[in-house]
């Protein structure tokens, strides 16, 4: 006998704890090992699901008093429609944490993070955090390396410090929930990949498929580089411009989206010697070469 429910490809477990299961009021708990997931909300005995949804079909969830072997306790209460879009079932769940259920499966099926949230949220943070967050809603996710270049972090507890104290309590504040999670092992709807030990934005909208990359050519000219690059929609002074370790790191905010762009450099370059032209969409950035090749 199975001592484990078989996983789909791709799903990962979030939250796992036994639990009971009821779908009417009348009838008794049935117990069993109560398991979130990527994909869907499920209720396991051994050799068996009593219990399941996808997490598309969660139309709300909410915590109810329930009697409980003669005591009153909070429940559950998750209301779901089968994949044919058909009339709305209840089901009623009693775990340990489950506030702390209630809003993990929140987040992951009802939570959506549009760009009018965004821009609320920007306007409470300071220009280092304003960075980490446009960062993670161009790209979805980032590892904590990434985010203590991207703001100039002197080390990885300031990265923290700023996601914990800053950007998740001001979201919390402006719409109830903090927009940004840490996930030890989660798959990217867009990409298909594993991506491991990084942060991501909450319930955001996932990135359109068939978006077009902006054209970019590097010329070596001699005692300086020439980067040039399509940027449709942008205001010349939103356009951010950093080099860090042989990098140059653009990034900027356009009508339809937060762009970023990382470029390798050929040459080391003058830091202080960085000069930019935009106009008609095209972007010209200029970099002084310094004598050292990289």
């Amino acid at each position: 006998m199975k001592n484990k429910p078989e996983l789909k490809a791709n799903e990962e477990v979030i939250l796992t704890n036994p639990g009971f299961y009821k779908d009417n009021l009348r009838s008794g708990w049935k117990p069993g090992h109560l398991y979130l997931t990527s994909t869907r909300l499920f209720l396991w005995q051994p050799a068996r699901v009593i219990f399941q949804t996808h997490l598309e079909n969660i139309k709300e969830i909410s915590v109810q008093q329930r009697g409980f072997i003669l005591r009153s306790k909070d429940a559950l209460c998750v209301a779901y429609t089968n994949r044919s879009g058909g009339e709305i079932s209840k089901a009623w769940i009693m775990t340990k944490d489950v506030e702390a259920w209630k809003n993990r499966i929140f987040e992951r099926s009802l939570l959506k993070i549009n760009q009018e949230a965004i821009d609320k949220l920007l306007k409470e943070l300071d220009p280092a955090s304003q960075s980490m967050l446009l960062f993670l809603w161009q790209n979805r996710h980032a590892a904590i390396e990434e985010l203590a270049r991207i703001c100039n972090a002197p080390n990885h507890m300031d990265v923290l410090q700023r996601i914990r104290k800053i950007i998740n309590p001001a979201s919390e504040k402006l719409i109830g929930f903090p927009v940004l999670t840490f996930e030890r092992s989660k798959i990217d709807e867009f990409t298909g990949k594993k991506v491991m030990f990084s942060w991501w934005i909450i319930g955001g909208d996932k990135p359109e498929k068939d978006k077009k990359e902006n054209l970019l050519d590097i010329f070596d000219e001699g005692d300086h580089i020439n980067i040039i690059m399509e940027l449709k929609g942008a205001l010349e002074e939103d356009i951010l411009l950093d080099i860090k370790e042989a990098k140059l790191i653009l990034s900027c905010r356009t009508p339809g989206s937060n762009y970023s762009e990382e470029v390798s450099l050929p040459s080391e370059v003058d830091t202080e010697s960085v000069s930019k032209k935009y106009h008609n969409n095209i972007l010209e950035i200029k970099l002084q070469k310094t004598e050292g090749k990289l």
